[in-house]
Order: structure tokens, then C-alpha cells, then sequence
């Protein structure tokens, strides 16, 4: 059985999106709260806040990366 993720995307201060990921987790305010951590270190383009992109989902069949011991996958812009 497949994990769960949670789609996000990082909106800037105009609303439009400036990134998407996806964290390992079915808890929304994990998922923000990681998602925010993350983008403040990987982002290159400014964000003023986290959104739901696709809400809760199955995990990917794409290799993922490790941020503070939670898996997550950045989405192609």
C-alpha cells in the first residue's frame, strides 16, 4: 500500500504560485509547517504562504528527497 502525501504550492504576495511539493504525511499542518521550512532553504523565488495544491493524494512513483527526516518531492514549475 502506498503512503500518503499532501500537494502543496507556494504562493507569492500577488497569488501566484512560485512552487509546488509534496510532503509525506496526512497531517495538513505538518505538511504546511514542513513545506515552509523547506521552501525558505530551497525556494529561489520569494512566497508568502503555503496553500493545498491537490490536497491528499498517493505517494509518487518518482524517487524523493529527505527534508528533516520527512520525505517530500519537489513538482516541476
Amino acid at each position: 500500500m502506498k503512503s500518503k502525501v499532501i500537494s502543496l504550492k507556494f504562493v507569492s504576495e500577488s497569488g501566484e504560485p512560485v512552487g509546488y511539493l509534496m510532503v509525506n504525511t496526512d497531517d495538513e499542518q505538518f505538511a504546511k509547517q514542513t513545506a515552509w521550512q523547506w521552501g525558505e532553504v530551497h525556494l529561489d523565488s520569494p512566497f508568502a504562504r503555503v496553500e493545498l495544491h491537490q490536497g491528499v493524494m498517493d505517494s509518487p512513483d518518482v524517487d524523493s528527497d529527505i527534508f528533516d527526516g520527512v520525505r517530500v518531492w519537489e513538482l516541476p514549475f
